[in-house]
């Protein structure tokens, strides 16, 4: 009887022991799961060890990030004692994003086009302008020397178009 209480004490003792032990073997399994549920997402790194997962890489959005975390979550399950989600954000806008963008929410890129053009307008104070429909339509008067710069500074925001008829140079 003593021999068996014994046993029993030892099992209880070590079981939680064996269990928080995991084998390389499933920390790859874990790792391809993982891997496999992120598979669309091109840059992100998956490193497993003892049951946590780390992320690494890049994205363009925290909104991204987060889709990353839990679609790890997901594919893991249980399995995952934690995440270390260390993706950097800080993608730079690709050339043609304005343009996807405008084109997804119909106009709705005016607000931050206007946000743009007046963060440009700042060193330019003669000089208004309107955003409509993804176009910015400037006016005023401007030095001359000056024309050629404020033009590249607002094509440089991306917009459907550029309307500088209403600006005079001197």
């Amino acid at each position: 009887m003593k021999l068996n209480n014994l046993l029993l004490i030892f099992s209880l003792g070590v079981l939680p022991f064996v269990h928080s032990c995991r084998s390389p073997e499933s920390d790859d399994k874990l790792k391809s799961k993982i891997e496999e549920a992120l598979a669309d997402n091109q840059g992100i790194a998956v490193d497993v060890e003892a049951g946590n997962v780390t992320l690494n890489g890049q994205l363009g959005s925290d909104s991204l990030k987060q889709v990353i975390e839990e679609k790890t979550k997901l594919a893991g399950g249980e399995s995952i004692k934690s995440i270390h989600n260390n993706i950097m954000v800080n993608l730079p806008e690709p050339e043609d994003a304005r343009e996807k963008y405008h084109e997804i929410v119909e106009g709705a890129v005016d607000s931050t086009l206007t946000r743009d053009v007046n963060r440009v307008l700042k060193e330019f104070p003669t000089i208004t302008a309107q955003v409509k429909e993804g176009v910015i339509i400037a006016t005023g008067n401007i030095e001359k020397s000056q024309l050629d710069s404020l033009k590249k500074r607002l094509e440089h925001i991306k917009p459907k178009g550029l309307d500088m008829k209403g600006v005079t140079s001197r």
